[in-house]
């Protein structure tokens, strides 16, 4: 399914699903935090970079 970033607006596939990539991303619990903001998925980069923060 083609979703929208909600941070940044790039189109991506999502496929609902345990092997989807989102589900291979490490987010400890201040990434998850930082999610809450948002109501749908995220594109890689963008939740790549969260993940990546500290």
């Amino acid at each position: 399914m083609k979703k929208i970033c909600p941070k940044c607006g790039k189109e991506f596939e999502c496929i609902h699903s345990k092997d989807c990539w989102c589900a291979k991303v490490n987010l400890d619990e201040e990434a998850r935090k930082r999610l809450t903001g948002y109501k749908d998925c995220l594109c890689k980069d963008c939740l790549s970079a969260i993940a990546a923060s500290h």
